[in-house]
């Protein structure tokens, strides 16, 4: 099996060819530049291959789902996933690395350090990180080869896999592959080497994903056969019908002697399909055994395949429930959920008394409430009894007053200079709802000297208020009081917490 080579492909490793030979004359800005603008080149390849190897997975997962010969190959196809993912992430930890010892990224987005070639020496051929990068690959290409259970696929896949350690050139200075790769390699240039590693092991994930996909498609003869069941639904109502189709799994539906019985009884077959119905006249489990003959076209004998499937019939019924508690709350928005069994959405009628109701999505609701009391929740429709359900409204819970975070405790004159109002805090409420400060009395009582008082309107600091703050000094009291607070559907207002600091 061959890899595919896309023009895109080719062109990204001549332009890595030839930047590295400029490399070797001279390290311009500009070869610089280029090795970045090729790092995103192959970047974007790579993104480009994900998708499809994205959907290969989606197709073999799907059959392996749906036909218990594959799920042998929906488990390596997963198996591939988590190597490739591992060395992926595994590569880009070695960028991160190099890139956060060169110096970090700079305000032009790129390493500061993109010239250096030390760091590279350093981490790749000193510390040995070149060598160990070596071992991974040529452990993950083993990895992924072991895959592939047949030995002449194997072989012609290896030809064509990417992801490899390539042999040293008899000419060259070095005598291992990761000072070959990386001894005095500018950053700029080791960040291509490392992206290309990355887009290797998608492209050898691809090459094994399509050797995956190419034996399903061989399988899917008529060699092997299972009984198919397919059921638009597993429960009816009591009088309804019961539907379901029964077909041989991955069986074209051009293929002729083939015989469907459920429980003894025939049914007639077109285009490889037969038509199930039954209407159970009583409630519980409803159990059946379905029967296909088909002849084998390899070996012409007459097969057949044996299915039991099941269904429970069931009375219509209905519920309703708050999605956070079984409460409303007056002011905020209280979602509901509601499902009724047995009865299509669209026939579904759901009213309210002492709140408002309104139909989102999906059996979703939302319930306003303006008053106190009780709502009542009545679900009917479809053949469905009116069912009413009952909830407690109440109004929302007393915030409590804070200044930053505190209530009360000891603040430094300048920790308590830095704060320009009061805020009402609604705590452990799992609703969208904010309170409003209405108002509140401020007093400040000096080591000393005579108190000072101060009405505020709202929870923002007024100038006299902020005044009095600022003269602030070690020793002082500060006291807020007969603070006020409105909250979503109150008609008057609440009296909240008193606050009291001492200043040290």
């Amino acid at each position: 099996m061959s890899i595919p080579k896309e023009p895109r492909q080719i062109m990204i490793n001549l332009m890595y060819i030839v930047l590295t030979a400029m490399l070797a004359l001279n390290v311009s800005a500009e070869v610089l530049n280029a090795f970045f603008a090729l790092d995103k080149s192959i970047t974007n390849s790579s993104e480009v291959v994900e998708q499809s190897n994205t959907k290969l997975i989606a197709t073999i997962n799907k059959h392996a789902n749906a036909y218990p010969q594959f799920e042998a190959m929906g488990d390596k196809a997963n198996q591939l996933r988590t190597i490739a993912a591992e060395f992926h992430e595994y590569v880009g930890a070695l960028k991160s690395l190099l890139i956060e010892n060169s110096g970090g990224i700079g305000k032009d987005n790129l390493p500061k350090g993109k010239k250096d070639k030390d760091v590279t020496t350093r981490l790749f051929v000193k510390e040995g990180r070149g060598e160990e990068l070596q071992s991974k690959i040529e452990q993950v290409r083993q990895s992924l080869l072991a895959l592939i259970e047949s030995e002449t696929a194997r072989s012609q896949i290896a030809l064509n896999l990417p992801l490899r350690t390539e042999e040293i050139p008899a000419d060259s200075k070095h005598d291992t592959w990761a000072a070959h790769r990386f001894k005095q390699m500018p950053v700029a240039a080791t960040l291509p080497i490392l992206t290309k590693l990355q887009n290797d092991i998608k492209i050898s994930e691809t090459a094994i994903l399509n050797h995956i996909v190419n034996q399903i498609t061989d399988t899917e003869t008529l060699d092997q056969y299972d009984a198919i069941v397919s059921a638009n639904k597993s429960y009816v109502i009591k009088g309804e019908a019961y539907e379901a189709e029964i077909f041989l799994g991955a069986y074209s539906s051009t293929v002729d002697n083939v015989s469907v019985s459920v429980n003894g009884k025939n049914y007639p077959v077109r285009n490889g399909k037969a038509q199930f119905s039954v209407q159970p006249n009583q409630i519980g489990t409803q159990s059946y055994e379905a029967t296909i003959r088909v002849k084998n076209p390899l070996t012409q004998a007459i097969e057949s395949y044996k299915k039991r499937f099941a269904f429970e019939v069931g009375e219509r019924s209905v519920t309703a429930a708050a999605d956070k508690m079984n409460v409303f709350y007056v002011g905020v928005d209280n979602p509901l959920s509601i499902s009724a069994a047995g009865v299509p959405s669209s026939q579904v009628q759901v009213t309210a008394q002492g709140a408002k109701i309104k139909k989102m999505t999906n059996g979703k609701y939302n319930v306003t409430a303006s008053k106190t009391g009780k709502a009542i929740i009545t679900v009917a429709g479809g053949g469905l009894a009116p069912t009413k359900f009952e909830y407690r409204v109440k109004p929302i819970p007393t915030p409590v007053a804070k200044l930053g975070d505190k209530t009360a405790g000891t603040l430094t004159p300048a920790a308590i200079k830095i704060h320009d109002r009061l805020f009402p805090h609604l705590e452990r409420f799992d609703f969208e709802a904010r309170c409003k400060i209405s108002g509140f009395e401020l007093t400040r009582l000096p080591k000393g000297d005579d108190p000072q008082f101060q009405q505020n309107r709202g929870g923002r600091f007024n100038s006299a208020v902020k005044n009095i703050i600022k003269r602030a000094q070690r020793g002082d009291v500060f006291y807020f009081d007969n603070v006020k607070a409105k909250c979503p559907g109150d008609q008057y207002q609440r009296t909240l917490n008193s606050l009291v600091f001492n200043i040290k």
